[in-house]
């Protein structure tokens, strides 16, 4: 599945929001992008020239049946804006719509993917939720990710356990989504069975 991920808060989140008003809350009257991070003051002494970021290594595809570990890349495209809310110390971001694109090793998560992002800033840090769904023409996998981000929201971490319709049924499809930057790389399994209840 081109998994879901969050961009960069600058970006896109350009990952992975209607704020809620509370009492003694501020709202912005329109919807609004996260807050791009401030630019960095130039070094007057010479720098070295920036390292190449690293191509990934092509994974060979599954046979797309059965209980598999996959891998893969995502990159994140805003559909919809968040709003924004403050309230006291906390940034909050609603309803914030994406999509994915990437590539993965099993084609069975590979298809349309859809986003919605949640999150609250404090300071450079946020926890971040959603839900997500990824449609072929063979089915569809669909639930909910939780996660956080860092560095102003340009690292992510999320994951989630989606559950698949279709020729898919009776599976799940447990995915994390992870990196410094986009694209993120992406990972997780597909086995036959639930999601495991939490205690």
């Amino acid at each position: 599945m081109r998994s879901v991920a969050r961009l960069s808060i600058g970006l896109v989140l350009a990952s992975l929001v209607s704020g809620a008003c509370g009492s003694g809350a501020t709202t912005s009257p329109a919807q609004t992008e996260p807050p791009t991070p401030a630019p960095t003051v130039a070094n007057p002494t010479p720098t070295p020239a920036p390292t190449e970021r690293p191509t990934a290594t092509p994974v060979p595809m599954t046979d797309g049946e059965g209980p598999e570990y996959v891998v893969g890349s995502s990159s994140l495209t805003v559909t919809k804006s968040a709003t924004k809310t403050v309230v006291g110390d906390v940034t909050q971001y609603r309803g914030q719509e994406m999509t994915s694109s990437g590539t993965m090793s099993d084609p069975r998560v590979t298809g349309t993917t859809r986003i919605t992002l949640n999150l609250d800033m404090h300071g450079s840090v946020a926890s971040e939720w959603g839900t997500t769904r990824t449609e072929n023409a063979q089915g569809a996998w669909e639930g909910n990710w939780t996660g956080a981000s860092w560095n102003d929201g340009t690292a992510t971490s999320v994951s989630g356990w989606l559950i698949g319709s279709g020729a898919y049924a009776g599976y799940t499809y447990y995915f994390h989504v992870f990196g410094p930057h986009m694209p993120f790389t992406s990972e997780g399994i597909i086995f036959p069975g639930s999601p495991p209840k939490s205690s």
